[in-house]
């Protein structure tokens, strides 16, 4: 008997090495693949463009196809945005009506974005029209945050109908500063800012700017602790910022040199390329420029102290050479009829 259980021990020992020997061996101290995907300042460019020299840009079938092939290699990567996902195109006229944008991102599996300054060019109104219509479509969309750029609140300069109407139509969508996933065993926070100069470049939103270096210091402190009572881990912390970068300076290079905790940063507003992350105070910044031009691609590694490397970043160019998802080129040119009879 005691033979018996001994060769029991011994052939099950073999198949747990000869089960092993099917994975690759984690790196010493590695606990895991970090992949986020990103865009920003879309503009509502659902369709592609000429880009002047026989080919084409953007277009949210193919970008679509890119999203999926990235996912199929990366099945827990985030999906995010850096904001001003409207205003550009002709199907900005359906904005507050019909908030086509924010709909269509749903349709492709966006996790989070936030918002830019274009978002109010329609004004409070038209912002808290277009967040109204979008939860009330039915349709998924991705969480939108924003812990900086909020109405007045009652009883403060400013305060009115319309800013009641814009935190009528946050709690209606879900607007929050941050939100909170986790992803292949890694929690995530996700939290939106504006920048000065995306303020200025929207004076008449009606909104009220809190200091952004101030509000990202509490947010990150305030989420890091919810997130490790809830997850048992501290998390990756992943901030949307419509703010920019010029020339690997700008506000967000400054935003990652004043706040500790800050993990990715994904810069909006300027419209810049970076071809490689910036990385300053722990924190990557990464920018892919804009109308769907590219999807980036940010790969880190994540050890079990918690410290994150670069392991990957690609700027995947969406053009002709891609196939068009069917589904979302349906979507798109339904859009597209339903602008040209109610709006032209």
């Amino acid at each position: 008997m005691k033979g018996l259980r001994r060769l029991t021990a011994v052939l099950l020992a073999a198949a747990l090495l000869g089960a092993l020997a099917l994975f690759p061996a984690a790196a010493e101290g590695e606990s895991g693949r970090v992949t986020i995907l990103f865009t920003h300042d879309l503009h509502s460019h659902l369709l592609p463009a000429s880009d002047g020299q026989g080919g084409e840009y953007g277009g949210y079938a193919r970008l679509k196809t890119a999203i999926d092939r990235q996912r199929a290699e990366h099945p827990d990567a985030l999906l995010v945005d850096g904001g001003d996902f409207s205003m550009g195109s002709l199907f900005q006229t359906a904005y507050a009506t019909a908030a086509t944008e924010l709909r269509i991102m749903g349709a492709l599996g966006y996790d989070a974005t936030t918002f830019g300054n274009h978002e109010y060019d329609y004004r409070a109104s038209g912002l808290a029209s277009m967040l109204r219509a979008a939860a009330g479509s039915g349709d998924a969309l991705p969480a939108v945050v924003e812990a900086n750029y909020l109405p007045p609140a009652y009883g403060e300069e400013g305060y009115g109908e319309d800013a009641q109407a814009v935190w009528e139509a946050f709690s209606a969508y879900g607007v929050e500063d941050y939100v909170l996933l986790e992803r292949g065993g890694v929690p995530y926070v996700i939290f939106g800012l504006m920048g000065f100069d995306s303020d200025e470049c929207a004076p008449m939103s009606g909104m009220v700017l809190h200091d952004p270096v101030e509000t990202a210091k509490a947010v990150v402190e305030k989420a890091r602790a919810e997130c490790a009572q809830l997850y048992g881990q501290e998390p990756v912390v992943v901030c949307l910022s419509h703010s920019g970068t010029e020339d690997g300076k700008g506000e967000d290079y400054d935003l990652a040199k004043e706040v500790d905790g800050i993990d990715v940063i994904i810069s909006g507003h300027s419209h810049a390329v970076l071809e490689q992350p910036i990385e300053v105070n722990g924190t990557w910044i990464v920018s892919a420029g804009e109308y769907g031009k590219n999807l980036g691609v940010l790969e880190l590694d994540l050890t079990e102290d918690g410290t994150l490397s670069l392991a990957g970043y690609e700027l995947v160019p969406i053009d002709e050479t891609l196939p068009e998802d069917p589904a979302v080129a349906a979507l798109v040119e339904g859009y597209k009829q339903e602008v040209e009879e109610d709006y032209l």
